[in-house]
C-alpha cells in the first residue's frame, strides 16, 4: 500500500505585527508571501530606516526589529514580510551575502524565517512503498490531480536505482491534505 505522511515541524516563533504600509493598496500579503529573517543589520537602524531600504524591492506588509527585552536596543536583525513572494525573493537575491551595511563587517544574511520552514513541511509529503520502477514523472502524474506540485524527488541509491520512496511538495497545504485523503493506502503497486 502507498504510504503518505506529513513530517512534523517545530513550533514557530511569533512576533507582534507591525503597522501596515499605508502606501500599498493591498491590505493582506499574497498567500505565498514569505516572512524573511534579516541579520547583519546595524543596531542604529530602526523600523523606518529598514522599511526605506526594503521598499526598493516592493511594498512591505510587516517589519519588526528584534530588540533586547531589558534595554530595548536593537539586536542587529529583523523580520520583514513583503506583500509578494516575488519581492522577498528579489530582495534576498540582491542582499544576501552581497550587501554589507555601513559599520558592519559581514554582509546581510537574509533567509526565510523558521515559520516558513514549517509552511514547507506542511506542504511536503513523504511517499513510501512506491514501485521502484516509478520515475519522478510517474509520481507527478499520480499526484498532480490534487494540485500544483512545486517539487518531486524520487530517492535513489548511489547507483541510481530507486529506493521505492519519494518526496512531493505541493503549492499549498490544502493540496497536500487532499493528496493524503485521496491516495493514502489507496493503491497496491507492482512489486519491484
Amino acid at each position: 500500500m502507498l504510504e503518505i505522511a506529513s513530517p512534523q515541524s517545530p513550533v514557530c516563533l511569533t512576533l507582534p505585527l507591525a503597522a501596515s504600509n499605508m502606501n500599498s493598496p493591498q491590505t493582506d500579503p499574497d498567500p505565498d508571501a514569505i516572512k524573511m529573517f534579516v541579520g547583519q543589520v546595524p543596531r542604529s537602524m530602526d523600523e523606518e530606516d529598514l522599511r526605506k531600504m526594503f521598499e526598493e524591492f516592493g511594498p512591505i506588509c510587516q517589519l519588526n526589529v528584534l530588540r533586547d527585552k531589558v534595554t530595548g536596543m536593537s539586536k542587529g536583525c529583523c523580520f520583514v514580510t513583503f506583500f509578494t513572494r516575488k519581492a522577498a525573493l528579489e530582495a534576498q537575491n540582491k542582499l544576501h551575502n552581497i550587501k554589507t551595511m555601513t559599520g558592519m563587517q559581514h554582509p546581510i544574511q537574509m533567509k526565510p524565517a523558521d515559520s516558513e520552514k514549517r509552511s514547507i513541511e506542511e506542504r511536503k509529503l513523504f511517499l513510501g512503498m512506491l514501485s521502484r520502477k516509478c520515475s519522478e514523472n510517474d509520481v507527478r502524474m499520480m499526484f498532480s490531480p490534487f494540485g500544483t506540485i512545486e517539487e518531486c524527488t524520487v530517492l535513489r541509491e548511489p547507483n541510481g536505482q530507486s529506493k521505492g520512496c519519494a518526496f512531493v511538495t505541493y503549492a499549498s497545504k490544502q493540496c497536500a491534505q487532499n493528496a493524503i485523503r485521496g491516495m493514502h493506502q489507496s493503491q497496491t503497486m507492482e512489486a519491484s
